[in-house]
């Protein structure tokens, strides 16, 4: 397809070959998005590209990749999944181009034709996949003459189209991967707790015995001879052990499980509360946005507070010296199995964790503390696991750490 080019636009070949390389060697979709981007302004000389993809937490398109527009121009920007501008573009599977087609533009939404002024769009482009329309380019430009003729339009088309089905892959990929890591993390924590179930047998038997036999020895020194200093903190020492392999335990135990109808907020009321003063002694602000509804759940309220005390532990411990603690709640409206879902989100300004290190941090035995077993984190995923919920954890090495716990909402 041949085309003439306006000022500062280029169909050089190269160009196509490098999009559809990036469609087919690219797996990360935010890289993917990026590339992509740069490609079309490359091919149609656009001042402005912005992808629109699904927002996970509601109905709606939110700004995906950009180029040309400033973060302030974007807040707020979104397109309802079910708005005019995504029906028009399922229903004629083509490109609009807003200065053309103004008939179309005035049958949007009031809002969306507002926004597409405002961001200065001239052509809106459908990413379809089987019959879905799964995300919106956006091409604009301060150069009101800007515009593209119909056999652009057909090229924009037709690579929007392989654009589409790339970030379907990309994100279904991510998918899988992140599915993979779930399945073998739970495997690595059930070989923890069938090595645990084996041998707190054999390790609990001596440790009765030990117990007792220093029980049985300890009146016979009066508090300040050193030998009864001594055997106390062995006394201790024994008592560790066996917290250590009830942690152990844990990690498989289905036994102990008291499910029932809770509301959420409450229980991080209590948590949050139960770490405040020692939040208040490190300088450590807390920002909790307190949700106004109630947010009902089903679940064991002592496991689930254990979970939210973990977390809020390990952040206290990120912070030494002061920082802030941030906690979100929200409802998601869907995902792809359209559950109701509530999300917990917990920040933290601390020391972070080293990203070659992420994937282990769910580990049995994992830790980066001098002091500690690295089980609290391995306890928590098997509890959230056991309420059909799933947690997460991102951070970068001295720039704080994200936990989103995610739970089935009830009602």
């Amino acid at each position: 397809m041949r085309f003439r080019r306006p000022r500062g636009e280029t169909n050089h070949p190269r160009i196509i070959t490098d999009f559809n390389r990036t469609l087919l060697l690219i797996a990360d979709p935010e890289s993917l998005q990026a590339s992509v981007a740069v490609r079309l302004q490359e091919l149609f000389g656009a001042q402005k590209v912005l992808i629109l993809q699904l927002d996970p937490q509601q109905p709606c398109f939110v700004p995906g990749f950009s180029i040309g527009f400033e973060s302030a121009e974007l807040e707020g920007v979104k397109f309802e999944r079910r708005g005019g501008l995504a029906r028009w573009l399922l229903v004629n599977e083509s490109a609009l181009r807003v200065k053309e087609q103004s008939e179309v533009v005035l049958c949007l939404d009031p809002m969306e034709a507002a926004l597409l002024s405002r961001l200065h769009i001239h052509v809106c482009v459908p990413l379809l996949v089987l019959n879905r329309l799964t995300g919106i380019v956006l091409l604009g430009s301060g150069d009101e003459k800007w515009r593209l003729r119909d056999e652009q339009a057909e090229l924009l088309q037709a690579l929007a189209g392989q654009a589409g089905l790339a970030f379907e892959n990309a994100a279904l990929h991510r998918e899988q991967r992140d599915r993979l890591r779930r399945l073998y993390r739970a495997e690595r924590l059930a070989a923890a707790g069938q090595l645990a179930a084996g041998v707190a047998h054999e390790i609990r038997n001596p440790l009765t015995s030990i117990r007792s036999t220093i029980q049985y020895v300890l009146p016979s020194f009066d508090p300040p001879d050193q030998k009864r200093v001594l055997l106390d903190e062995l006394l201790c020492e024994v008592d560790r052990i066996d917290r250590i392999v009830n942690d152990l335990l844990s990690l498989t135990r289905t036994t102990g499980f008291h499910a029932s109808q809770l509301n959420l907020v409450e229980l991080l009321d209590h948590a949050l509360l139960l770490i405040g003063p020692q939040a208040r002694k490190q300088g450590v602000e807390i920002k909790y946005a307190h949700p106004e509804e109630e947010l009902k759940i089903s679940g064991d309220a002592g496991q689930l507070k254990q979970v939210f005390l973990n977390v809020f532990l390990n952040s206290l411990q990120a912070m030494p010296n002061g920082g802030s603690l941030g906690v979100a709640v929200r409802r998601k409206t869907a995902d792809l199995s359209e559950r109701e879902l509530i999300d917990i989100r917990i920040d933290d300004s601390g020391t972070g964790i080293p990203t070659e290190h992420l994937d282990e941090v769910f580990d049995p035995f994992f830790t980066l503390k001098k002091e500690g077993t690295g089980l609290g984190l391995s306890i928590s995923y098997s509890i959230i696991q056991q309420h059909e919920g799933d947690i997460e954890l991102s951070s970068e090495g001295g720039r704080g750490t994200t936990v989103i716990i995610r739970l089935p909402a009830r009602g």
